[in-house]
């Protein structure tokens, strides 16, 4: 099936911000008629509105192009104002664990702004900011961020709001807190991950980052939960490995900053953690949708895929793949076949407070029917998608 101009010119806009593309190819597409309502809502989508808005306000200070600058200029200012507002609370948050003697590691989008993104807060959307704290400092974290006027979600919940600006705060990486059994999937040692976390501010050890092969394999899982769902997700993946550092982007020196991970190190954390399979798939979709190379020797350690990711992955290079069914393919990272059930089973059908999270507007009596009627629904989709695909390979 052909790409649409569109998609083409929203997967064209991520390998220039990575220099995986040239100009000219995007200018090639912005010459093509274009459904811009259409284009915007994509990007909006897969959280590349501001990287997209960014990439053609620089494309049209370079070339003749008759462009909607206005909806790019309001998107770009839209995601400022919205990322200052989340990082004026962190800022908050921060000076209250400072008083009280806490660390807390900041995750996910809000610290790759804070690095590999330079500060640029209007490229990068947020949705929330993600802390993770040790679990001793739990009930002190739900104290100051109600003091602040947040309120968790439900009553068991962490993800905590306030009008527009939210926290997520973990107390482990892979939310094995919900879904016990992911814990036989992949294993990140927290002792490990504290020692190895860096300050923020040199000057201050209240806020931290992970490692960059920790903060690397965090993305994946967190990417593979959600079945890479966003591009901007490999966008991150792509800055993580070093792509995007050169004069002509940003007027910065080539070099990647520190953050930026070593092959090496990266495959030796994903054989410690359990996250090889899930790295397997990141990669393969970096390289097939950004265009971002992965050496040969890396790939060559990397597992082969069943016939079951490899239709996975084609729906992610198609940007077709739905929720829960990266969920599913977890799976393939828990050794035996107990195990792989257990998973299964649990995600399936997990606690009931864990359902309260998901469902929150449905009474307790009809959380189980309730998600076994979105399971039954998931699985005649995905049926239906397989007999599709089956029927167009037979009739080539």
């Amino acid at each position: 099936m052909p790409e649409v101009p569109e998609r083409r010119l929203l997967l064209t806009a991520g390998r220039l911000f990575l220099g995986t593309a040239q100009d000219e190819e995007a200018v090639a597409l912005l010459c093509l008629p274009l459904n811009w309502s259409s284009l915007f809502e994509k990007a909006a989508a897969e959280g590349m509105s501001g990287l997209l808005a960014f990439q053609l306000q620089q494309l049209a200070r370079a070339y003749p192009l008759n462009l909607p600058l206005d909806p790019l200029t309001q998107a770009l200012h839209g995601i400022f104002v919205q990322n200052g507002a989340f990082f004026a609370e962190l800022s908050a948050l921060r000076e209250e664990l400072r008083r009280r003697g806490l660390q807390a590691i900041l995750l996910k989008g809000g610290a790759l702004l804070k690095t590999v993104y330079h500060d640029y807060p209007g490229v990068r959307p947020l949705s929330d900011l993600d802390l993770l704290i040790k679990p001793p400092d739990l009930p002190s974290m739900v104290e100051l961020l109600k003091k602040r006027g947040f309120h968790p979600s439900s009553p068991a919940s962490t993800f905590f709001l306030n009008g527009s600006v939210a926290f997520d705060i973990h107390t482990d990486l892979i939310g094995a807190a919900r879904i016990r059994r992911r814990g036989l999937a992949c294993q990140f040692d927290p002792e490990i991950l504290w020692q190895q976390a860096s300050p923020l501010d040199p000057q201050d050890p209240t806020l931290l980052v992970l490692s960059p092969p920790h903060q690397f394999l965090h993305l994946v899982v967190h990417a593979l939960k959600h079945s890479f769902s966003r591009l901007i997700w490999f966008v991150d993946l792509g800055l993580l490995v070093g792509a995007g550092f050169h004069p002509a982007r940003l007027g910065r020196a080539s070099s990647p900053p520190l953050q930026c991970v070593k092959w090496e190190e990266l495959l030796g954390w994903a054989e410690a953690t359990g996250t090889l399979r899930a790295l397997a798939y990141a990669l393969f979709g970096l390289e097939r949708l950004l265009m971002v190379e992965v050496p040969q020797e890396v790939q060559a350690r990397l597992p082969r895929f069943n016939r079951m990711e490899h239709m996975f992955l084609d729906r992610v290079v198609s940007r077709q793949a739905r929720e829960m069914l990266g969920e599913v393919l977890v799976m393939f990272s828990i050794p035996d076949l107990k195990g792989k059930l257990g998973y299964l089973l649990e995600f399936g059908f997990p606690r009931q407070e864990v359902l309260a999270e998901v469902f929150p507007s449905t009474p307790s009596w009809l959380l189980y029917p309730r998600r076994l009627l979105q399971g039954m629904a998931v699985g005649l989709r995905e049926g239906r998608h397989v007999m599709a695909l089956v029927k167009r390979r037979n009739g080539r």
